[in-house]
């Protein structure tokens, strides 16, 4: 990101589609909810795993993030094996955009370099976590985590 801006502006077909979204809702809150819960049951298994965790009572999750050692390592090695990882999102204040307010937060920069999302959307099955998962224990063990 090199510049600050803002973008409000709404097309009609993206209202469209929207809106017609919004009978569906109820089953995507379940479907990720239920998904974000299998995955944190399955995460349990695997030691230097830490999930980062939402309030499911108030919230729909977006992402399933967790945090790694050796993130980068183990993103590689995942997305080698046809697992779509990602890592959302950098920090702001190392952005250009945000240079002038720039400082030490040697906490957040630290824990930036741990996160990584796991693929989530609402038309994942259980066993497609649990391959997530199983491929995140073997990149663990293949990058020296744990």
């Amino acid at each position: 990101m090199e510049g600050f801006g803002l973008r409000y502006q709404l097309s009609s077909i993206n209202a469209a589609i929207g809106l017609a979204q919004f009978d569906h809702f109820d089953a995507t809150v379940r479907s990720r909810r239920h998904l974000w819960r299998t995955y944190s049951d399955a995460l349990e298994a695997l030691e230097g795993v830490t999930l980062v965790d939402v309030d499911l009572d108030h919230t729909v999750p977006h992402l399933c993030q967790v945090r790694v050692p050796h993130r980068d390592r183990v993103f590689a090695h995942l997305r080698a094996r046809n697992i779509g990882v990602g890592v959302h999102y950098p920090p702001n204040h190392l952005q250009p955009a945000f240079a002038r307010w720039t400082r030490d937060l040697p906490a957040t920069e630290r824990v930036s370099r741990e996160v990584l999302s796991l693929p989530f959307h609402q038309y994942l099955t259980e066993a497609d976590v649990h391959r997530v998962v199983t491929t995140l224990g073997q990149a663990l063990k293949a990058t020296g985590g744990s």
